[in-house]
């Protein structure tokens, strides 16, 4: 039988817990500043190439006779009605806004849910499909873009409020376009 200090087997004294994890966050300094290094001039390339894209969007719509101001977009909800068909990628944009003097609810086949719920699964898939071949797509939609890069959000927001009354004769739907939607399996 051993006794207490006497045994074969003692431990050695480690480290301190702190001292290890000091050392670990100075090692690891070098690997965070250069992925920093690299994601900043990612993140402004891809912001570029995003803004270039939808720059060449509104040129093309422009071409095509489908492109109308904010003003122009106000006065004519507030006038002719319609539907505004907020077309999101993502929460934080981009984000279309496409005018039609139609009234989609009334117009379409299938049943219009909301934007996040859309966007998650298949079986609101023919709706978005049938919304952009009618309305968003480029080559044969025949809803108008409209133009809100220097649009404030304030301003925006105030519409889409507006919309949500009884007295605007004016619709406001969101769309998740057909590029976000889950892919299929196997494909």
């Amino acid at each position: 039988m051993q006794t207490r200090g006497t045994g074969s087997a003692q431990k050695q004294p480690s480290s301190p817990p702190a001292l290890t994890g000091a050392l670990m966050g100075v090692a690891i300094l070098p690997v965070l500043f250069v992925g920093a290094c690299l994601a900043v001039p990612y993140t402004w390339g891809t912001r570029w190439l995003r803004l270039h894209s939808e720059h060449k969007l509104r040129l093309l719509m422009k071409s095509q006779g489908r492109l109308m101001t904010w003003p122009e977009f106000v006065r004519a909800m507030h006038e002719q009605g319609g539907t505004c068909i907020e077309e999101k990628f993502t929460a934080k944009g981009p984000v279309r806004f496409w005018w039609t003097p139609e009234d989609v609810h009334a117009q379409s086949p299938h049943e219009i849910i909301d934007w996040f719920t859309m966007r998650k699964g298949r079986k609101f898939e023919p709706f978005v499909h049938w919304c952009r071949a009618r309305y968003t797509s480029v080559d044969a939609g025949s809803a108008m873009l409209v133009d809100t890069p220097l649009v404030p959000s304030r301003e925006i927001y105030t519409l889409w409020s507006e919309c949500r009354s009884d007295a605007m004769k004016a619709q406001w739907i969101e769309v998740a376009p057909p590029e976000i939607l889950p892919h299929k399996s196997g494909q």
